[in-house]
């Protein structure tokens, strides 16, 4: 029988391959704007990544990016609920890792539904009721103020968990402890990096032309996502949950 640690164990490298190919394709869809080979051999390639582009709303691109979030909180379900010997949590520290696999499944299926843009287009229209300095946008960028330091407070605490149980990984090696480091580093790194490019973004929303910010910006989410998953997942591995 397969067990989920298993399953996640055998889907890590493809998930990669995939993150790669799916970045690859927004900056190829960003950078074939506007150009003249976007048709050829009677098939518009430009449309073609248009479907690749983890920019774009209802696409292959965006199922792939709720997966990569679904994937990652599976992994943090196996620190969450997973019993082990030589696995020991405070009780709040599990409880946190269940509420983060729980947030990580609700941003799973906002890849798809765009509920934080919605919530952010509300809560504009609510502000420039009550400040008119503010101007009114359509894009959603209020969900910033309101979602944003949440998400943020939560990641740093799992990640201050992740690295006080990396200090009782049971038999553990540099040579396993390195990668582990290593992608929760990136982790660390890329997905607060996410807000700092979206508030960048607001700026320049309005721009005529479509901002390479936003291939930037995706390939963050994307990445450190992952990052989150596979490290995650190493220590799952290391502790047998």
């Amino acid at each position: 029988m397969i067990t989920l640690q298993v399953l996640l164990d055998r889907l890590k490298l493809p998930l990669f391959l995939l993150s790669l190919f799916f970045i690859l394709a927004t900056f190829a869809e960003h950078l074939s704007h506007g150009t003249q080979w976007a048709r050829w051999g009677g098939i518009n390639w430009h449309r073609v990544l248009q479907l690749l582009d983890l920019r774009e709303e209802n696409t292959l691109a965006t199922w792939f990016s709720s997966l990569i979030f679904l994937t990652t909180a599976l992994s943090l379900a196996l620190l969450g609920w997973g019993k082990s010997p030589y696995f020991k949590l405070i009780h709040w520290e599990q409880r946190l890792f269940q509420l983060a696999a729980l947030g990580a499944v609700i941003l799973s299926a906002d890849e798809v539904a765009s509920v934080h843009e919605t919530v952010g287009k509300w809560f504009g229209r609510v502000i420039f009721q009550f400040m008119t300095q503010f101007p009114v946008e359509d894009k959603g960028f209020f969900w910033l103020p309101l979602l944003a330091p949440i998400l943020l407070l939560v990641f740093l605490m799992v990640m201050h968990i992740l690295h006080r149980i990396m200090h009782h990984l049971p038999n553990s090696t540099l040579s396993i402890r390195r990668p582990i480091y290593l992608s929760l580093g990136m982790a660390l790194f890329l997905l607060p990096a996410v807000f700092l490019l979206e508030i960048l973004e607001v700026k320049i929303a309005y721009a005529a032309e479509p901002n390479i910010l936003t291939c930037f910006e995706e390939t963050c989410e994307i990445l450190g996502m992952y990052s989150l998953f596979y490290g995650s997942l190493l220590i799952a591995k290391q502790y047998q949950l």
